[in-house]
């Protein structure tokens, strides 16, 4: 039997079980639970953590390069990073490489890296945010490009989005998807029927892309 790596007991009424990204198995129980109650709630879980454990797994394997940089992403891509006769960071989709300057220090390429990402980030989420909210009518007050250790987006009640610079090393699709999910937090700033409603009538697709998603829950960790 798989069990818990951490209970964390509370003033809760009920209870809770979720996988971190690497991979922890985490029980959040009332106070006065007894151990018995708990270990046959993560007993009668055992075929969905299991599951949880085997995509992250997986996950791992498949984007391993990635995780320990030695490739990039960049639109769901995988990139080479080349140290090059260049000025600035660039792309080549040619050979799938990022080129950056060769004098840059061996500790400052992953730092160099990230603020390059971030300006990637603004200049493309701007862009699609600018498109996006013309299609459905949904704009925000302004948008922030973050560096949120645990979410792709954030949406609150003065109409102001932050995106995850991550938001730019996934798919198109997935990035659509983050977006038009923080636009539609304009209208309903839950996850009730009816968000989800909004979101799946102007994207169809979105239960897929909110499966992808979770495939990329890896790079939350990375650049820290």
């Amino acid at each position: 039997m798989i069990t818990p790596d951490l209970i964390s007991r509370s003033n809760r009424r009920t209870l809770s079980l979720s996988i971190l990204k690497d991979g922890q198995v985490v029980v959040k129980a009332p106070i006065k639970m007894s151990e018995q109650t708990i270990s046959q709630f993560v007993f009668e879980k055992q075929d969905w953590i299991r599951q949880k454990l085997s995509l992250i797994q997986q996950n791992r394997q498949k984007f391993d390069e990635v995780i320990h940089y030695k490739k990039f992403l960049l639109f769901g891509n995988e990139y080479s990073l080349k140290l090059a006769n260049v000025k600035k960071v660039e792309t080549s989709s040619s050979d799938m490489s990022i080129y950056m300057p060769s004098t840059t220090p061996d500790d400052k390429i992953l730092s160099k890296l990230k603020s390059w990402y971030k300006k990637q980030a603004k200049t493309i989420i701007e862009e699609r945010v600018e498109y996006i909210s013309k299609l459905i009518k949904l704009k925000p007050t302004s948008i922030r490009i973050s560096d949120s250790k645990g979410r792709w987006g954030a949406c609150n009640t003065k109409g102001n989005i932050n995106f995850n610079f991550r938001v730019v090393m996934l798919e198109p699709a997935v990035i659509d998807y983050v977006i038009i999910h923080e636009l539609c937090h304009l209208v309903e700033m839950n996850h009730s029927r009816r968000f989800w409603n909004i979101v799946n009538s102007f994207m169809p697709n979105a239960e897929i892309q909110k499966n992808k998603i979770k495939e990329y829950s890896f790079l939350l960790s990375l650049y820290n």
